[in-house]
């Protein structure tokens, strides 16, 4: 097959090739909206209590993103207590929202496009892998801040990604030119492309409004980078590309690592040993991720990255059996709700500095996570006690729901009023079956089942927590109903120790 004559999909008008792709990739169902909550990452989101919530949210969205920042919050970085913390918001405000913003934004460009085929969910691991040796090494070289090397690890490779999930063809021709006719990737993106998949990933960055280093990252290749975090990615990445290329031997992969070590060692001061604890901190910082995915596939993976790193280094990396047993699964649960509603008990007391407003995330976020629900709501009485008002609240659609959650203290609230004046936690079907009212009012929220747990403090009714499941989803067992329980009683105990005070 010979492609030598093939020339850019430059002539795109007279527009720059560049900014033409990217207008294409903009045009897609997908794209614009994960550039919207990337933007918003960078744009919008501060401490103030809302984007605590909004942020919140979107951890809790995915998996990989809730480990992410509960790991990296426990890690001796910024670890403050003997306690391990168990609940993201806890995590996040220990980090504050610039580190999570960052971890956030890495790990939405992982989920978005490692779903999207098996090629681009092992670009993606690849991307993963080099943003985890990059705060690896950060960590190892103390830079003050490892979560932006982490950022600049993952958006390395992001123009590669870019075309292999928008242009798959072009993608497909540029592996071609580089397999069965030996030519260097820049040589083979400039003939198909037209420009460098540097280029490309660059200037989105810009247009995101990522920090400058991520933008020189991207660009930087060994010698060439021109600050610390810029040599950090560009040594991540050819540590990435020389351990877990795939098809090469053992010889070839030790030969690659080796190189790798005399072109970044000197710049960086990483000595071979240095080396094998970056790696292996990274396949540890890595291994829950596919090790606790229910995909088979994934764990092989990680038992191959294992392989691969002991051939580069020699390195003994511990290799952990995941736990599919049934129950395990039940007593990891069991565990998670434990140690989220210990943590919250810390922060009821008001002498622990945790504002109302965090700890009624926290308590939302308990629930959630020890559920199963789609969407949990702190609603309160107005001032006049006229109304009863959603405040906060995570899960799907949220936002507008909150807009909903306003109804007047009389017989015209419907089923969320009543149950809130009874005093008593409900959850409909479990408790008993929906009335006619409640029948009704679900069906206009598009909810399968809801409850509601009553806050009364001092003798006074002051809101509920409210939670549902969508469509037809299975009902929280008993166990979880009397936790959410629970955790509306320790709502109800910090608002009474904050009125004390």
């Amino acid at each position: 097959m010979v492609l030598t004559e093939l020339r850019p999909a430059a002539p795109m008008a007279d527009i720059c090739p560049i900014r033409a792709r990217l207008a294409r990739i903009h045009e897609g169902v997908e794209f614009p909206a994960l550039s919207k909550q990337i933007i918003d990452m960078f744009s919008s989101l501060d401490d103030d209590a809302h984007s605590l919530q909004r942020l919140t949210n979107v951890v809790l969205r995915e998996y990989s993103l809730t480990l992410s920042v509960v790991r990296t919050a426990n890690s001796v970085h910024y670890r403050r207590g003997a306690r391990p913390i168990q609940g993201v918001t806890h995590a996040m405000l220990l980090l504050g929202a610039r580190t999570v913003r960052q971890l956030a934004s890495s790990l939405l460009l992982f989920e978005n496009y490692s779903r999207k085929s098996p090629q681009l969910k092992e670009l993606m691991l690849m991307s993963l892998l080099t943003a985890n040796h990059a705060r690896a090494t950060a960590l190892h070289l103390q830079l003050p801040e490892p979560e932006e090397a982490h950022l600049g690890g993952m958006f390395h490779n992001l123009g590669e990604v870019l075309i292999a999930a928008h242009f798959p063809e072009d993608h497909g021709l540029i592996r071609t030119l580089m397999q069965e006719q030996g030519k260097s990737e820049s040589t083979a993106t400039e003939m198909v492309l037209g420009f460098a998949y540097a280029d490309l990933g660059a200037e989105l960055s810009r247009q995101w409004g990522l920090p400058d280093s991520v933008v020189q990252g991207i660009r930087a290749h060994t010698i060439a980078a021109t600050s610390p975090a810029a040599a950090i990615a560009a040594f991540s990445h050819d540590l990435t590309q020389a351990l877990y290329r795939t098809g090469a031997t053992s010889s070839q992969i030790a030969v690659a690592v080796e190189h790798v070590i005399v072109q970044h060692g000197s710049r960086l001061k990483l000595s071979r040993e240095d080396v094998t604890g970056i790696v292996a901190e990274t396949l540890e910082e890595t291994r829950e991720l596919l090790q606790c995915s229910s995909d088979a596939g994934d764990r092989l993976r990680f038992k191959q990255l294992v392989t691969a790193a002991r051939s580069g280094l020699g390195a003994k990396v511990a290799t952990p059996e995941p736990e599919n047993d049934v129950k395990d699964t039940v007593a990891r649960e069991l565990t998670l709700r434990a140690r989220l509603r210990a943590e919250l008990e810390e922060h009821v007391d008001p002498a622990a500095g945790t504002s109302i407003g965090a700890v009624l995330l926290q308590a939302l976020e308990a629930i959630m996570r020890g559920g199963p629900y789609d969407r949990v709501l702190a609603c309160f009485l107005t001032t006049d006690r006229q109304q009863l008002v959603a405040r906060t609240g995570l899960g799907d659609g949220v936002d507008a729901l909150i807009e909903r959650f306003q109804f007047p203290v009389s017989v015209r609230g419907g089923p969320v009023v009543a149950l809130t004046q009874q005093r008593q936690a409900t959850y409909l079907p479990a408790d008993r079956s929906l009335n006619h009212a409640e029948l009704r009012w679900a069906q206009q929220l598009n909810v399968a089942q809801f409850g509601v747990f009553p806050l009364v403090v001092r003798g006074k009714v002051v809101g509920c927590l409210y939670c549902d499941r969508l469509g037809d989803a299975a009902s929280p067992d008993r166990a979880t109903i009397r936790f959410t329980a629970l955790i509306a009683e320790l709502v109800v105990d910090a608002i009474g120790r904050r009125r004390n005070g």
